[in-house]
């Protein structure tokens, strides 16, 4: 085995993915601390590998440092507002890039994370449903020619994972992502790039403003309990 390939397969890289997926899937609240030592014993692997894995998280923008762990950062409305800024000016080329490169192997998986969705919608399921879009995301993004811009993409949705999941408790918002997943998913097996291009704009357009719709319903909220 290289040496490369070692550090590839190393704790550190253990570590980083196993914290990596955690965010991913919602499990880390912004109430949460990771703690290095606590996550070593846990993972069986010593402090400094999860500690750098911790670090490399923190550079990357998932994570920032406090004086009790690690932490999800707190994102303004402005830091939200440029994440979509940057996201809209990226997805849409790349998926229409993607329509170009996409395999049948990769329709296939497609239209299994569309199947998924479309259950979850109709059992109100948002944490599946939250699943079946990143992974109907993640499959484009693995046919975009241009890895660099999809991991790029894929860290800047990462960052937010938090607020994503939380639109997508609302049953209408559930409803609109489906249909725009539907939409998508006809036009990657046409692979008709124009249209691919169009509706990852108007995709990222919804989720900004459900975004500006649940901050509007908890300013309310907290107004009234003011």
């Amino acid at each position: 085995m290289s040496a490369t390939r070692a550090v590839a397969e190393g704790p550190g890289a253990r570590a980083y993915q196993t914290i990596l997926q955690r965010l991913r899937a919602g499990e880390v609240s912004p109430s949460d601390r990771l703690v290095d030592t606590a996550l070593a014993a846990e993972l069986n692997i010593s402090r400094m590998p999860v500690r750098e894995a911790l670090l490399r998280l923190v550079h990357e923008g998932y994570l920032v440092g406090t004086t009790r762990g690690f932490s999800l950062p707190v994102l303004s409305r402005e830091d939200i507002i440029e994440i979509f800024e940057v996201r809209r000016m990226l997805e849409p080329r790349a998926a229409a890039s993607a329509a170009v490169a996409i395999d049948d192997y990769a329709l296939a998986a497609l239209s299994v994370a569309l199947a998924r969705a479309k259950k979850a919608a109709e059992e109100h399921n948002a944490v599946d449903l939250s699943e079946a879009n990143i992974n109907f995301r993640r499959t484009w993004l693995i046919a975009t020619p241009n890895q660099r811009l999809a991991a790029t993409i894929a860290r800047f949705v990462d960052h937010v994972q938090v607020i994503r999941s939380a639109t997508m408790e609302d049953p209408q918002i559930q409803q609109v992502v489906v249909r725009q997943l539907e939409h998508l998913h006809q036009a990657f097996q046409r692979r008709d790039t124009l249209m691919v291009y169009d509706l990852m704009g108007k995709f990222i357009d919804t989720a900004q403003q459900a975004f500006f719709d649940l901050a509007a319903t908890q300013d309310e909220a907290a107004a009234r309990e003011g």
